[in-house]
């Protein structure tokens, strides 16, 4: 029972060791994919990508980096800022 018991261990170990060389080539390749949809920047040597935010206008899975999603933040602000004071123009003149 001894031998058998060792005979498994041992490949077992050895399945390990190749799942993690996979894994880790897999990995390798697939952080040569990640990049920004927007401005086409590849992710900074140790910059993490769970900042970075999915567009969701995208049938895909895109990723916008966090420049370009403040960016868009800030536009869409600026957006929503001349609508609320075009609605509130609107509104006086009507008044009058």
């Amino acid at each position: 029972m001894g031998f058998a018991r060792k005979l498994k261990r041992k490949t077992m170990v050895v399945q390990r060791k190749q799942f993690m060389r996979d894994f880790k080539k897999a990995m390798s390749n697939f952080k040569l994919q990640v990049k920004c949809s927007e401005c086409g920047r590849y992710p900074n040597e140790g910059e993490n990508i769970d900042d970075w935010k999915i567009n969701k206008m995208s049938e895909n899975i895109d990723l916008i980096c966090t420049d370009c999603y403040n960016v868009e933040e800030d536009q869409g602000d600026q957006n929503e800022n001349r609508e609320e004071t075009q609605g509130a123009e609107d509104e006086n003149s009507t008044e009058l």
